[in-house]
């Protein structure tokens, strides 16, 4: 995630197009995420502005794309199954989720929501969730004083060894490191 500078305001303040592209705003207070050029309606202020450096981080979030300005692009078919299960897996990454529990809720096959995703963002779902649940966990840890178990927990990842080893491939660091880094 990126600070709000004054630069950043500005661009957004004077819907500045040539900012387009490097980076996306969300407004907390309806949760849209747009590009530096929407022609928003409502007057935002900077306390309620947030900006992300992709959209997936915006998705982590719990921001969906303008309507209007459209900040993730004009989706194919593939591209809007691949966003409405990345936006189902942002509601409920907490919860023990396959392939097939994505499968049953989109209505498609297995093999239809692994293709499109790999086509789509050269991950599987799989490796999008545990990069969601390892987001997660980062600002657990850095914002929370809940134990490492706790918080693999809360992530759906139940099992505090595996938790750990998953954290420890992801980032590079054990979950305790990363906290004490962190403050």
């Amino acid at each position: 995630m990126y600070s709000l500078t004054k630069k950043r305001w500005q661009a957004i303040h004077d819907q500045d197009a040539s900012f387009d592209g490097q980076f996306i705003y969300g407004v907390t207070a309806d949760h849209r995420v747009c590009c530096p050029s929407c022609q928003r309606e409502e007057d935002c202020v900077p306390k309620d502005i947030r900006i992300f450096k992709t959209c997936d981080e915006a998705l982590f979030e719990g921001f969906v794309p303008c309507p209007d300005c459209q900040p993730f692009g004009v989706l194919s078919d593939k591209a809007k199954l691949v966003y409405q299960v990345k936006v189902y897996l942002a509601h409920n990454y907490q919860k023990r989720l396959t392939l097939e529990t994505l499968a049953d809720e989109f209505n498609v096959s297995t093999g239809v929501i692994h293709r499109a995703f790999v086509t789509t963002t050269d991950e599987t779902p799989q490796a999008y969730l545990v990069r969601l649940r390892m987001y997660q966990a980062k600002k657990m840890l850095r914002d929370s004083k809940d134990s490492v178990a706790l918080i693999g927990l809360k992530v759906g990842i139940p099992n505090l060894s595996y938790f750990n080893t998953v954290f420890k491939q992801q980032v590079g660091m054990t979950a305790v490191q990363y906290r004490k880094q962190a403050k």
